[in-house]
């Protein structure tokens, strides 16, 4: 018998259908990966947002007094004590902090519209959101809190 060289056709279609397979799989499964990212980010920043209304609030406690309200408008406040405040100014990252009725409590939020955030990050949230404390509206009830599709995630700041 002759020694061959080379691989015949069929084997190099094996080899080729099987990389297709697993290059596949990694796609699927790195979409779910930035998804999860995604989410996570999310919630740092909302922790992030909450730590600097919570160093304002205790800052500026003797001028603003108990009852005061913080909104939109007043994010820029809140720029001296962020880490990176250029993440967060001028609405850019579309983070808001806003207050309920009577200003009993202060919240940060965040829209998942802006950027057309994937539904996977809002599944990702809502999976997480009884551990971390993410609602979907400015109400800590349990009924509250986020679930898929919403458009909004909300987290108390006080």
């Amino acid at each position: 018998m002759k020694l061959r060289k080379g691989f015949t056709l069929v084997e190099l279609l094996i080899v080729i259908v099987i990389i297709g397979i697993l290059a596949a799989a990694m796609l699927l499964s790195s979409g779910s990966a930035t998804a999860a990212a995604e989410a996570s980010n999310i919630v740092s920043d909302l922790r992030s947002m909450k730590a600097a209304a919570l160093m304002f609030f205790a800052d500026s406690m003797d001028d603003i007094g108990l009852t005061a309200a913080i909104n939109s408008v007043h994010v820029q406040l809140l720029m001296p004590y962020m880490d990176n405040p250029t993440k967060f100014a001028n609405g850019a990252y579309d983070f808001t902090v806003e207050s309920t009725a009577g200003a009993t409590s202060w919240w940060v939020s965040y829209s998942l519209a802006i950027g057309n955030k994937p539904v996977a990050v809002s599944e990702k949230l809502a999976n997480r959101a009884a551990s971390v404390g993410i609602y979907n509206t400015t109400t800590a009830a349990t009924s509250a809190q986020f679930v898929k599709g919403n458009a909004e995630a909300f987290m108390i700041a006080r």
